[in-house]
């Protein structure tokens, strides 16, 4: 849990051979008194807050093997001057690196493993790479770089590399997964340009042209006829419109399924258990299912978004927030999207199901047992609190700080906090999240509010204004249910949570006063205490006041008890 600079005074160690000062928060740049290590073996400054560029003394370290600068903000580009010699492993990813790969990595025959992924390399990769020897682990995903993979990386452990196949592709015949085929996008090119369009162009040509004589001779043999010629008028227009060949096809066979994961069901099984009686919720934007497919036994929670018929055929603006955000990152406390199935008029997303189903279930239950149907659900006691309050923080930690740009969630709330079997959070509803463009504080101007009365920031709902600060307001008023057990809206006092414990900490009154007397002990007074008082920052009039999802992580570490 260290934080500020590095001391430079760490470089009169000339004999320390192992450095590892990760995930702390460490900002500043790297000194390049570092370079006077001479004997260092291994360097670990990844998942810090580190920025500036990275010191060409460290490159110059002949006893290097493992260089692990990964999950900070170096910027600049790879020094080119370097004499690592000795070097086995180097990590740079998720970084904001520039220019292109030194073609110094050309000398260093024992490198084992490079990660440059989720930076902003670009260049012409096909050079750069060209004597790095096969066995070695490659990831160059998430860059800007274009060329062509040689057939010699193309190896059975795909899982240890990484490519983006948007502008790369591999010249061996078995292409790397989702990587085009080099050779055969030139055969297909070339084909197209020397075939086809010999073939295509005057075709048309004469097509046209016999239509066209075809509707002269009618016209001046029936001119006088002018219902005749109305009719073939309307018959041919009908022909451009909707093509005779165009038949009607049935809806199931329209249905597209994309996958995230490996799941072994198909849109029938899905299909098959959309039923009324299997709904689980019900929201603004459609309905949640149970669906238990039979022949594995696996139970899926699906998401029916609802259609708007007047989208033109356009999908959901929710339904592609999901998609494209919950496809393409990974983490223990983000639910996780197994797949989706789309066509012109449903929208589904197929989740991992939680038994225990939300936060808010467990914390408000008294208002649901009241509910008829609703059995009796026991307290949840603290020690789970705690617990559901830390791995929930960890997921929006990895969304502001860990990914290649933010993401805000926008309504983070308790019915958005779904619990596994052993009580751990997984932030769930991205339908309306965001990926920022920057990766500073300063907010982006939204088309409209977005989120749920009680949790929405302040300034967002005043001036349409978000950042990640938004999202550290809404979770602080989680903080406050579980340290109060008070629903997000005080209708009694006609104010939300957060306004009510503001004011009641402000007036002096006893915070223990505050808390949840139902689960409230001796043992876990001062840990209650700490998280209201967490609450109270995160919900803090002015955003800047507010704490980063780093500190809020490490405040609620520091709260558990070690027995825990």
């Amino acid at each position: 849990m260290f934080s500020g600079e590095m001391p430079k005074e760490i470089s009169s160690a000339s004999q320390l051979e192992n450095l590892d000062l990760s995930g702390n928060y460490l900002n500043g740049s790297i000194p390049e008194e570092f370079g006077s290590l001479k004997k260092l073996v291994k360097l670990d400054l990844s998942h810090n807050s580190l920025s500036g560029s990275i010191t060409n003394q460290l490159f110059q370290l002949h006893h290097l093997r493992h260089l692990l600068l990964s999950h900070n903000y170096l910027s600049g580009v790879i020094p080119n001057a370097m004499d690592l010699f000795s070097l086995y492993s180097m990590d740079l990813s998720h970084n904001q690196l520039k220019g292109s790969i030194p073609k110094r990595f050309w000398d260093f025959s024992g490198l084992h493993a490079l990660d440059l992924s989720y930076n902003q390399l670009s260049g012409d990769i096909s050079e750069s790479i060209e004597h790095l020897l096969p066995s070695n682990t490659l990831r160059l995903c998430s860059n800007k770089f274009s060329g062509r993979i040689s057939a010699e990386f193309v190896k059975l452990t795909y899982e240890d590399n990484c490519f983006d196949k948007s502008n790369l592709c591999s010249t061996s015949k078995n292409s790397f997964p989702d990587l085009p085929s080099c050779s055969s996008g030139d055969k297909v090119r070339k084909f197209l340009r020397e075939k086809h369009l010999i073939i295509i162009i005057p075709a048309v040509i004469v097509g046209i042209a016999i239509q066209s004589v075809w509707i002269f001779y009618m016209v001046r043999k029936h001119w006088w006829k002018k219902d005749c010629i109305s009719m073939q008028l309307v018959w041919i227009f009908s022909l451009i419109r909707k093509p005779w060949w165009k038949k009607k096809q049935n809806f199931e066979e329209n249905l597209k399924l994309i996958s995230f994961h490996n799941l072994k069901v198909t849109t029938e099984d899905i299909m098959s258990g959309l039923k009324d009686e299997n709904v689980i919720g019900q929201g603004g934007s459609g309905k949640v299912y149970r669906v238990v497919i039979d022949q594995t036994g696996n139970t899926y929670a699906v998401k029916s978004i609802w259609h708007d018929k007047s989208s033109g055929g356009k999908l959901p603006k929710d339904f592609l927030a999901e998609v494209r955000i919950l496809g393409s990152i990974r983490h223990r406390n983000i639910v996780k999207l197994f797949c989706c199935i789309f066509s012109t008029d449903k929208n589904l997303l197929v989740y991992e199901y939680f038994e225990k189903q939300s936060l808010d279930k467990w914390l408000h239950r008294k208002r649901r047992a009241a509910s008829p149907g609703q059995s009796s659900i026991p307290a949840l006691d603290w020690r789970k609190r705690l617990k559901i309050a830390i791995s929930a923080a960890q997921g929006l930690c990895y969304m502001h700080h860990d990914c290649t740009r933010p993401i805000i969630h926008r309504d983070i709330k308790s019915s958005n906090i779904l619990l596994d079997s052993e009580f751990s959070a997984k932030i769930a509803d991205f339908g309306l999240a965001k990926i920022l463009n920057k990766r500073d504080d300063d907010p982006e101007t939204a088309s409209a509010i977005a989120g749920t009365f009680g949790y929405i920031a302040p300034e967002y709902a005043s001036t349409f204004k978000v950042n990640v600060k938004t999202d550290i307001y809404s979770f602080g008023v989680v903080l406050l249910e579980l340290a109060t057990g008070r629903e997000p809206i005080i209708r009694d006092e006609q104010m939300n949570l957060a306004q009510w414990s503001q004011q009641h900490f402000r007036e002096g009154n006893s915070i223990v006063e505050a808390l949840d007397g139902e689960i409230i002990e001796a043992t876990n007074l001062e840990q209650m205490t700490s998280v209201f008082k967490l609450g109270l920052m995160c919900t803090g009039a002015l955003p800047s006041g507010r704490p980063s999802m780093k500190d809020v992580c490490h405040i609620l570490q520091s709260c558990r008890d070690p027995k825990f």
